[in-house]
């Protein structure tokens, strides 16, 4: 095949993957979000099975049990918990608008403004009410799609011991199974580490910032450490996301400036020693990805599938590198792509 014709099939495959991705992804998200819960689920399911009961470990469809209620449960408790938040703010909203209110009635005044200006009159089709209805509104949808999610994970539970028949059942030659078999481990391996690096840190994160927050005597302390344990998943900005959003809640809430310092600075020195020096020593090798791709990923998932797909891009794209490693010529893509130029 020409050099040009090479070229033409890919940008024409290339811009097919991408109209998939846009007009597929009322489908595609729950199907995606359907194998990271199951993967999860699996993943938890190896922890569990090195627990002993009564000196013999947990059997294989015991532990799988066990694991998808611990799971679920968890999720459940979290959504609820949000979900209660949420409502709480909904409440208090008020009370801190006519705070905010005060509070640029006076920055106003050190700048000199002496014309009548107001929060009010600059914010007219600012309604806080409505924007928090509508982060309630996009809880629930999320609710009802994780209905959806729940399904498919169910099926893939159910399937899941039939993968080895299927793939036997493919009829491969020794040396393209072992390919196979083993591209699909570096892949688990890599996943794994990074999510189990990723939830530990994250979580380690909400938690001691939890602390933070609630002493500095923030409102909505709960909220406010699951959203940073949420957002830590999100490469680069997540971080830098999860520290404004209590700091600003801190502004919102006090007329004076302590709490605000407080959650500052705590928060950033939580998110620079865990994110920052910490969870690079623990991935090691696992992802070998180009900082300049996953920010790159990032806008681009981020783009197609919204909060999803910025939660998902780096397993997403490293995905995409070990595919293309696999290939003659795709393999300088992924070289380029990679982050110590090895594959």
């Amino acid at each position: 095949m020409l050099p040009l014709q090479k070229i033409t099939y890919s940008l024409a495959l290339a811009c097919l993957f991408v109209c998939l991705m846009i007009f597929g992804k009322v489908l595609l998200v729950p199907v995606v979000m359907g194998f990271v819960l199951w993967y999860l689920i699996n993943a938890v399911d190896q922890l569990v099975r090195k627990v002993p009961v009564l000196g013999i470990r947990s059997a294989r469809g015991a532990s799988l049990s066990v694991a998808a209620i611990l799971v679920l449960g968890v999720i459940v408790l979290a959504g609820s918990l949000i979900g209660s938040q949420i409502h709480e703010m909904i409440d208090t909203a008020p009370e801190y608008w006519v705070n905010l209110e005060r509070q640029f009635a006076h920055i106003l005044a050190g700048f000199g403004y002496d014309e009548n200006l107001t929060l009010k009159t600059l914010t007219q089709e600012l309604n806080v009410d409505d924007y928090l209805l509508g982060l309630l509104a996009t809880f629930t949808t999320a609710t009802r799609q994780f209905l959806l999610v729940l399904l498919y994970t169910l099926f893939l539970l159910v399937e899941q011991h039939t993968f080895p028949r299927k793939l036997a059942a493919l009829e491969l030659s020794s040396h393209r199974k072992a390919r196979l078999l083993g591209v699909l481990n570096k892949l688990n391996k890599a996943i794994r580490t990074y999510v189990g690096v990723k939830f530990a840190a994250s979580f380690a994160t909400g938690f001691l910032s939890y602390f933070v927050i609630a002493y500095a005597g923030v409102d909505f302390a709960i909220f406010w450490a699951f959203s940073i344990f949420a957002l830590n998943f999100i490469p680069t900005i997540g971080s830098i996301v999860a520290t404004i959003l209590p700091s600003t809640m801190a502004l919102v809430q006090f007329d004076y400036l302590s709490p605000f310092i407080i959650v500052v600075v705590g928060v950033g020195i939580i998110q620079l020693c865990i994110g920052g020096l910490l969870e690079p020593k623990l991935y090691g090798d696992a992802l070998n990805i180009s900082p300049f791709v996953i920010i790159f990923s990032l806008i681009l998932w981020g783009l197609l599938w919204g909060i999803v797909g910025m939660l998902l891009c780096v397993p997403i794209t490293f995905a995409i590198i070990t595919f293309l490693a696999q290939f003659k010529s795709t393999r300088p893509l992924a070289v380029l792509m990679s982050r110590r130029g090895r594959v």
